[in-house]
């Protein structure tokens, strides 16, 4: 009993130190855009969380780039749909340092203002989120074989 004891502890110590080691120290970026779509004229103010420092940004292939000085929330720019770029969509992206991240922006055709805002994390988070999953299903798949072995009578 003492053994099946330990090794149900065992496994429960090791998922909660994968579940709570610290976050690495830096934190993602993410970008986000508001609006997320617009016509030729509108002004898009782009953020990007969880960066401090200075970043720039472009839209991707495009001559369109800009800068984002680094503030309080993060970086913030903006910068101005042009007359070239024909509608569809487009992958703006913003580095900060080492880390890339992207948010998707739609040239829209005519005139008025679009709302709404969207962002997409870089690729670390998404790393994080899948590692952490993995960590609690192995953890589920330990104690459902402990369990079950403990159940099974003695020849």
């Amino acid at each position: 009993m003492r053994t099946r004891l330990r090794g149900m502890l065992a496994a429960v110590a090791a998922a909660a130190a994968l579940l709570l080691a610290p976050a690495p120290a830096n934190a993602a970026v993410t970008v986000t855009l508001s609006p997320t779509a617009g016509a030729a004229g509108t002004r898009v103010d782009v953020l990007a969380s969880d960066c401090g420092a200075d970043a720039t940004g472009t839209v991707e292939g495009t001559e369109v780039g800009f800068e984002l000085p680094a503030g309080d929330n993060g970086a913030q720019g903006q910068f101005t749909v042009t007359e070239a770029l024909d509608p569809g969509t487009y992958t703006v992206a913003v580095t900060c340092g080492s880390d890339t991240a992207s948010a998707r922006f739609t040239v829209t055709s005519g005139a008025g203002a679009a709302t709404g805002g969207g962002s997409t994390a870089s690729a670390a988070v998404t790393a994080v989120m899948w590692t952490g999953a993995a960590a609690v299903l192995i953890a589920a798949a330990g104690l459902w074989l402990l369990r079950r072995r403990s159940r099974i009578p003695a020849a």
